[in-house]
């Protein structure tokens, strides 16, 4: 007997709660590569985490872009945040969702040990992190980009029903079901086109 065919999306779901460090990065990579050689149609990536390393920040939105399979990243569960390097990598996804009373943003750059950075390398950090989310943004509209900017240059927070005004997310559902209920007929744009 041959496997059943079935209509539901193969749906690969990954989770990152707390401080966005190379364990992180190594996670997610790992998950990606097991979605693209499992044929999954789908990663959704659970986020909840206060921020973390820049670095393996990068390196995981970097990934998200360059997955063959859509990546959708979801601030869950409620009372949940993507706060400063999560936001980034809440923008990477091909799209983005948050549950009821979560947050998103406070993305201002701080040094390891959450201390101020000196004068001109903050000046640089905040300058680079603007331009990623400009980036990650851009496609999601001017009042987007705006909201977006503010999380860097003024450490701007926002509920989900305002990232979602904005245009900064595309969703918020309540749970995984509701995600994958509006996300069913949505198209997103990969690298390899939508």
């Amino acid at each position: 007997a041959g496997a059943l065919q079935t209509d539901q999306p193969k749906v690969l779901l990954l989770e990152i709660n707390g401080a966005i460090a190379p364990a992180s990065q190594e996670y997610l990579s790992r998950g990606l590569k097991a979605a693209a050689q499992g044929e999954f149609d789908l990663v959704i990536l659970q986020l909840n985490t206060p921020g973390g390393s820049v670095d393996s920040m990068t390196s995981m939105a970097e990934g998200m872009r360059a997955s063959t399979v859509p990546v959708v990243v979801y601030v869950s569960p409620r009372g949940a945040m993507a706060a400063s390097a999560g936001t980034i990598i809440t923008l990477a996804g091909h799209a983005a969702a948050m549950a009821p009373e979560t947050a998103i943003g406070a993305a201002s750059p701080v040094g390891a040990q959450g201390e101020d950075l000196p004068t001109t390398e903050q000046a640089k950090v905040t300058n680079a992190m603007k331009a990623l989310v400009r980036t990650y943004a851009e496609r999601r509209g001017p009042e987007a980009v705006e909201l977006a900017e503010e999380t860097v240059e003024s450490a701007r927070a926002a509920t989900a029903s305002e990232a979602l005004a904005a245009g900064l997310v595309d969703f918020i559902a309540s749970d995984l079901d509701d995600l994958l209920a509006q996300l069913d007929g949505s198209t997103v744009e990969l690298a390899s086109g939508p």
